[in-house]
């Protein structure tokens, strides 16, 4: 839980994957941030929901993952989107 709120967090074994579950988790809360812990580099997505949501997703490398929460607050505080 971060600020009052249910942040979904997925831990992959490699660097890619559907985030299906992610997709249907994110369509039923009232946030758009959703943390992956994975094999691959830190970068943030926006991405779309089947149900047209719009939401962000922070990818976070397996060796960052002891830095959680100083990630989570550089995610909601301090980051901008940039294509």
């Amino acid at each position: 839980m971060y600020k009052g709120m249910i942040i979904p967090i997925e831990v992959k074994s490699g660097a890619t994957g559907t985030l299906r579950s992610l997709h249907e988790f994110m369509d039923r809360v009232n946030h758009a941030y959703i943390l992956r812990i994975y094999g691959g580099e830190l970068r943030v997505d926006e991405l779309t929901t089947r149900q047209h949501k719009k939401y962000r997703l922070l990818n976070l490398p397996y060796f960052l993952s002891g830095w959680v929460d100083q990630y989570l607050e550089w995610f909601f505080d301090g980051y901008t989107y940039r294509k």
